[in-house]
């Protein structure tokens, strides 16, 4: 009974401390501002992807006839019937037509008398090839660069025109123009791509955030409590409220603001992604944002409980207990600070665990190591950076999130238990250097 006593009065901290650091102008302006920009960058970004690119307009190229010298001892042969390309928009007022002459520079002065829009074509064999040559007369307006496409397609047709000739069948012809592609297959197990995918970015991601959302916060509650716990008033204070309450009230209250920024960031992005794919499917129907389109794939091929409403809301509960924790253990490192100057060095105390943690689960999530990560989801430290993505992606059952949480709450209170003891314990040793024995001594005593 005397523990539940020790909680007393822990709301009064918490609404004194919520008010305090919310009642700025700067927290409500910095979360709405931020979660305005989210809305609108995703709404603008769903409308940019949406809106269809301009179609092309190909214009007619300015080769109007060909005149062609063909010395390569084929029989001459229609363009037009094997290659689409010359029925286009592009080519298709071109005509070609086969000129009796001896050399090439017969065959040119002929297409510049012709006109100004006809190319001179010779085709003819070398060593160990067929030839196709385009010749541009003098003060033509055709350009190498209109010549070279023309060229390109013409040689296709007559690569195909050579073939028939050959004697092949429409059939055998088709088969031999056939692509010839090359792939692989494993027989066995089959593994899932999308959850593979996942497997290696998600925890990075989540780790990711995590971290930095505890860098920032994490800061600011060991700076509060230490700040606290080096003032003179801090006698006064302990004698109206117990340093479990004490403790409890100022983290939860910051952490409450954190949460709550994030979750308000959160819900701006979600609004953003399927607000921002409504509208732009009311612009141009038949849109469907690819981000989306992933989420269904990732659903309907990761799991069977992978992005259910169960696991969602397990997941986000189980990121709020474990940003807790972490935030708990701030506040212990905040409650080993006896001078103003040590604040800065006792961080390690909460900062290491941060970063160890992360490290093990990422990299044991991107080698596959599932023994390690079947251990780590029921430690206290490394639950929060793996137990929520293994439960959105559906890796983790719903019974393994629920005991892993209670093991984390188990462990966030005694933590806090463990922060109050020593805050209360340490006051008495302002300004001088915190060591084992001296910490050792403070445990010993009852709170």
């Amino acid at each position: 009974m005397k523990k539940a006593n020790n909680f007393h009065g822990w709301k009064t901290v918490f609404d004194f401390t919520f008010h305090q650091a919310s009642k700025g102008g700067a927290f409500r302006i910095v979360t709405a501002l931020v979660s305005v920009v989210i809305l609108g960058i995703f709404i603008v970004a769903n409308l940019l992807v949406a809106k269809p690119d301009e179609e092309k307009v190909i214009e007619p190229s300015t080769i109007t006839q060909v005149y062609i010298q063909d010395s390569s001892g084929l029989t001459e042969m229609d363009f037009r019937l094997y290659e689409e390309a010359l029925n286009g928009p592009a080519f298709a007022e071109i005509s070609f037509e086969y000129q009796d002459v001896a050399t090439k520079e017969e065959l040119v002065a002929k297409a510049k008398q012709n006109s100004d829009t006809t190319l001179a074509l010779a085709i003819y064999t070398n060593e160990d090839a067929f030839v196709l040559e385009a010749l541009i007369p003098s003060e033509s307006q055709i350009g190498k660069n209109e010549a070279d496409e023309l060229l390109q397609v013409i040689s296709t047709a007559y690569q195909t025109g050579k073939l028939l000739q050959s004697g092949l069948s429409p059939e055998i012809l088709s088969m031999v123009l056939t692509p010839v592609v090359t792939s692989y297959g494993e027989i066995g197990e089959e593994e899932n791509v999308a959850a593979m995918v996942i497997q290696m970015i998600a925890p990075m991601l989540f780790g990711l955030m995590l971290y930095f959302m505890l860098l920032l916060y994490g800061q600011n509650i060991s700076k509060s409590v230490s700040t606290e716990k080096t003032s003179k008033l801090v006698e006064s204070l302990l004698t109206s409220v117990h340093p479990y309450a004490l403790i409890t009230g100022k983290v939860l209250a910051i952490t409450s603001m954190a949460i709550m920024q994030f979750l308000i960031w959160v819900i701006s992005i979600v609004a953003g992604l399927y607000g921002g794919n409504y509208i732009a499917k009311q612009v141009y129907p038949g849109y469907e944002s690819s981000v989306i389109e992933i989420i269904n794939f990732l659903k309907e091929n990761i799991g069977e409980s992978a992005l259910s409403l169960p696991a969602v809301i397990l997941a986000v509960l189980f990121f709020c207990v474990g940003f807790l924790f972490y935030c708990v253990l701030a506040g212990l490192a905040g409650c080993m600070v006896t001078k103003p100057e040590e604040a800065s060095s006792t961080q390690t105390l909460f900062q290491m665990p941060v970063i160890i943690s992360w490290l093990v689960c990422y990299l044991a999530s991107a080698a596959g190591n599932l023994e390690i990560i079947r251990v780590a989801r029921f430690i206290p430290f490394t639950a929060p950076f793996c137990i929520p993505v293994d439960l959105i992606t559906g890796a983790a059952s719903l019974t393994t999130g629920l005991i892993s949480l209670a093991i984390l709450c188990i462990f966030t209170l005694l933590t806090i238990m463990l922060s109050a003891r020593i805050f209360k314990g340490l006051v008495l040793f302002t300004g001088e250097k915190v060591n084992l024995k001296m910490l050792a001594n403070v445990l010993k005593n009852k709170g």
